[in-house]
């Protein structure tokens, strides 16, 4: 019995489905390794990410409770995309949940960077430039890669609702056996 060659709509909702997979590894990662820098001591912690936590108590406040909601997210993404590769319909229907909470997210992120993370991580590059010349180049590519993190984290969620609101999930019928 041969099943049926996937349409190009199942395509897409299987390229999202891989990219929720891909993208809820990295913040499942990415959260479990920063996990110690919101709820251990900030003493002797070393980086970046562990500066700015000490310096701004409400920067740190944030994180924290940031840190469950986060990865309950990660979590049913990653669900999420393994049912949009088996062309659930129930998973359709969480997965679009996740872009719109994925968007609501990086509107908030949005204001988070732009407020505390973006001119934090430009003073930090800033001191760190010993060649004055230099200066204004690393202030234009800090500025652009953080103003490019936010355009790319509001367009994924919002390209993937619009995308997962207009697939719907395939009905494939088996061919009757001879």
């Amino acid at each position: 019995m041969e099943t049926p060659a996937p349409t190009k709509s199942a395509s897409i909702l299987q390229i999202i489905g891989g990219l929720y997979i891909l993208f809820g590894s990295f913040t499942l990662v990415s959260m479990l390794s920063n996990g110690k820098l919101c709820f251990a001591p900030l003493e002797g912690q070393t980086g970046l990410m562990a500066d700015m936590l000490r310096s701004n108590p409400s920067y740190a406040s944030i994180m924290r409770a940031l840190f469950l909601p986060g990865l309950v997210f990660a979590v049913v993404q990653f669900g999420s995309g393994v049912g949009l590769l088996r062309l659930s319909a129930l998973a359709r229907k969480v997965a679009i949940g996740c872009a719109l909470y994925g968007f609501a997210a990086a509107l908030f992120t949005t204001w988070l960077t732009i407020t505390y993370t973006l001119p934090f991580t430009l003073s930090h590059t800033l001191q760190q430039v010993k060649n004055p010349a230099m200066m204004e180049t690393t202030r234009n590519i800090t500025l652009a890669a953080g103003y490019v993190g936010i355009v790319l984290g509001l367009l994924y969620p919002l390209a993937a609702f619009i995308l997962l609101k207009r697939i719907k999930i395939p009905r494939y019928s088996l061919p009757p056996s001879c």
